[in-house]
Order: structure tokens, then sequence, then C-alpha cells
């Protein structure tokens, strides 16, 4: 499954499911590549409908941990030369 939705990265996160892979498309937006498994496809079933329940440090510790890992991403897209839009600039 890949994903960039932030809010549904940080939920698999704080579940316990790691990314495998992540890609940085030609306009700059961070794919995060998860397993295919029936329990990740349930937990984003359980993000979109509104009906699954993380507990809340468990959420702010991996929406801290995902939100450095983009800002690393970014940067080093950056100083590559690697073609990253954020939501205010083209860099």
């Amino acid at each position: 499954m890949q994903t960039k939705d932030f809010g549904l990265i940080t939920t698999l996160t704080s579940k316990g499911y790691h990314y495998q892979n992540y890609k940085v498309d030609e306009l700059g937006r961070i794919w995060f590549t998860f397993s295919d498994a029936p329990e990740v496809r349930a937990i984003e079933d359980g993000f979109f409908r509104n009906t699954l329940s993380v507990p809340v440090q468990d959420f702010i510790n991996a929406q801290t941990t995902m939100k450095t890992l983009v800002f690393d991403i970014r940067r080093k897209a950056s100083e590559t030369g690697a073609f990253v839009r954020t939501g205010r600039n083209v860099q």
C-alpha cells in the first residue's frame, strides 16, 4: 500500500507498522510504502471511516518521528537538487 496521507502514515506508525520504502515524485510529494497485509488495510479502512482508536501519546510520538523524517527527506532532496515543491514556494 502506498500513501502520502500524513495522518494515515502517522496512525500506521503509532500502531507499530513501519514503512518499507518511500519515494519523492516529480511534484515533490513523498509517498510511503507499507505492507499490503490485511491488518494494515484494516487500519487504513478504520482511519478513513473514522472508527479507529489510537492512544494519544503514541500518535504524538509517531507524528514527531514522521515530521522529522519528512523534513530530513526534503532537506536531502533540496541538497541534491531534486525538485521539491512545498505549499508556499518551489525550490
